[in-house]
């Protein structure tokens, strides 16, 4: 393997880019000048129609090894192989590179194609795929990108999309059609303003799925740092303000294998004072099996309750701080946080 010049400890070797079924694939590497300093890109490409995994693969793997055979290249080498200087190749690359991707434009390029690349972490040896996507806001499109395992607070995926040299051919074009997938997915949802569904683990043997709420000012905070929440969608206003509301689906340890109205009941007097308006119902809707609302000063809360297999009681809760001061929330998020429980469901 070929010594890297610059002192880059992270490489982009391979764009992958795909359009009617066609792969792309852009080998990139560093052109420095005598001190080290990088100066530019020199790319090679290749392309195929429709391939099956294996196929993608054994490409992909043809590419980096062509990446680790050039490496980063002096002026001098660069010259020796493209018999020309940096300008006259950049006007020349230009060409052939419209030409390979069979466009007019580079904007074309930015906006046609589903996008990924792979990563390679120089004192690791290790690659990584990373997602890249187009996605709308009103009239405009944006590009935006992340790691292979998608973008906090807007959608994850559980694994990292990662391997050495030791991957084989069909294994490796697994995972690049597995990056496409999710860089498509993620333009769907950044186009879309709301979030997908995701699977909630709460650990008795149960995986609930639940489906965000269907609102584009709802943030995923996830587990929002708190061992007691497996999953937190927070009401944002305006990007920079702080959560005006949230539904959560939390544990609820004080009624541990005890659920039952009288208790949900002195439970809620015992956590939220001055608290007179409870009403709790015993009632199947859903998954659930209670219903409990109130308000006062400080909070409007409707929550359902099931117990889980290990006694553990589970608990979908609609929370606004200061109802007072919300009127619109109170009577816009109740209906949505209805339809939010309703949907959660146990997966079997």
């Amino acid at each position: 393997m070929k010594v890297l010049i610059s002192n880059k400890s992270t490489r982009i070797p391979l764009f992958l880019r795909c359009r009617n079924s066609n792969y792309y694939m852009q080998i990139q590497t560093d052109v420095a000048n005598n001190d080290g300093e990088f100066t530019g890109y020199y790319c090679e490409y290749e392309k195929i129609a429709k391939p099956i995994a294996e196929e993608l693969g054994n490409i992909i793997l043809k590419q980096l090894s062509r990446f680790h055979q050039i490496g980063d290249m002096s002026v001098s080498e660069f010259e020796a192989l493209t018999h020309t200087d940096m300008n006259g190749y950049n006007n020349k690359s230009h060409e052939e590179r419209m030409d390979f991707f069979e466009v007019k434009t580079g904007k074309e390029i930015n906006e046609s194609f589903t996008e990924c690349s792979i990563h390679y972490s120089v004192p690791d040896r290790l690659y990584s795929f990373h997602l890249s996507w187009i996605y709308k806001e009103g009239r405009k499109k944006w590009r935006d990108n992340s790691d292979s395992t998608g973008k906090k607070d807007v959608y994850t995926f559980s694994d990292p999309l990662e391997f050495d040299d030791s991957i084989d051919a069909a294994s490796l074009g697994e995972m690049a059609l597995e990056a496409f997938d999710r860089s498509r997915k993620m333009a769907e949802i950044m186009s879309s303003g709301t979030l997908p569904a995701k699977e909630i683990d709460p650990f008795d043997g149960t995986i609930i799925v639940v489906t965000p709420p269907d609102d584009k000012h709802f943030v995923d905070y996830e587990d929002a740092g708190v061992g007691e929440i497996y999953q937190d969608y927070a009401y944002i206003a305006r990007e920079g303000a702080e959560s005006s509301a949230n539904f959560m689906l939390t544990m609820a340890p004080e009624l541990y294998e005890d659920l039952s109205c009288e208790n949900i009941h002195s439970a809620w007097i015992e956590a939220f004072d001055d608290t007179n308006d409870i009403t709790v119902t015993e009632m199947q809707y859903g998954i659930y099996q209670y219903r409990a609302e109130m308000r006062n000063k400080k909070m409007y809360r409707i929550a359902y309750f099931r117990l889980l297999n290990d006694g553990t009681a589970l608990e979908c809760c609609m929370e606004i701080t200061s109802p007072a001061k919300k009127k619109k929330l109170t009577e816009k998020l109740p209906a949505l946080f209805e339809k939010f429980a309703l949907d959660c469901r146990i997966r079997e």
